[in-house]
């Protein structure tokens, strides 16, 4: 029965996935337009025109790499519940101007690694963006993401796999990805009882939330899709 399961595994394996998308190298125009409609601010893709500034300022001081790890920490901290009320007891301070509001907040999310983000919060305080933060963290990390052609991809299976068989993943994934490298995230799940269940296309890549693609190859699925084919329901 394995080596039959082996065989269909490798039959869904092909046809599972859906073609190669296109690496995303549209001109900046495009991309305004495309990724407009993330920002939840005015027509035009303000967010999209904030992130490219950021990663401009980061360049041009030599701190693209110091930037990078503050927008990441930034990004996790504002969905942190614990860091969030700290925040609203800076924010919703009586008489507190924006620009207040926003040297608060770079002292709480100190240390940073940067001298441009501090500078950049601080910014948007005075352009009344403030509030924009967090939606702008997410464009930055997406945008990094593209730019460098990094697909995360997240791989559950029943055992953990062999580096032989995280190569082939991989492999395959950079083939029907388009992706010139892939950010592969291994969990353990006993629950599958055999095989891996792939998943990506994420809309958040750093914290892995929401795939929009993906496929089962676990003994689990198999058991369940051949048990409803002979009408029989299960509780695996």
């Amino acid at each position: 029965m394995l080596v039959a399961l082996g065989a269909v595994a490798c039959l869904l394996w092909a046809p599972a996935f859906v073609a190669p998308r296109q690496a995303a190298q549209a001109p900046r125009a495009s991309r305004t337009l495309m990724r407009a409609d993330l920002s939840g601010l005015a027509p035009g893709g303000p967010l999209v025109a904030y992130s490219d500034a950021l990663i401009e300022a980061a360049a041009k001081q030599g701190e693209t790499v110091p930037v990078t790890k503050d927008m990441m920490k930034i990004k996790k901290m504002l969905k942190d519940e614990a860091f969030l009320e700290e925040l609203s007891l800076v924010v919703n301070a009586l008489g507190t101007t924006e620009v207040m509001k926003a040297q608060g907040m770079v002292k709480l999310l100190s240390p940073l690694e940067s001298k441009t983000v501090p500078k950049f919060i601080v910014f948007l305080a005075k352009k009344a963006r403030l509030v924009a933060l967090a939606p702008l963290a997410e464009e930055f990390v997406n945008t990094l993401y593209s730019a460098q052609s990094i697909a995360p991809v997240r791989v559950v299976s029943a055992q953990r796999l062999s580096e032989a068989q995280i190569g082939d993943i991989k492999n395959k994934m950079k083939a029907k990805t388009g992706a010139s490298d892939i950010k592969l995230v291994q969990e353990v799940d006993a629950g599958l009882l055999g095989g891996f269940r792939v998943e990506w296309g994420f809309t958040d890549p750093e914290g892995l939330g929401t795939p929009t693609e993906g496929v089962d190859l676990s003994l689990k699925s198999f058991l369940q899709k051949a048990a409803l084919n002979q009408g029989v329901v299960t509780q695996l």
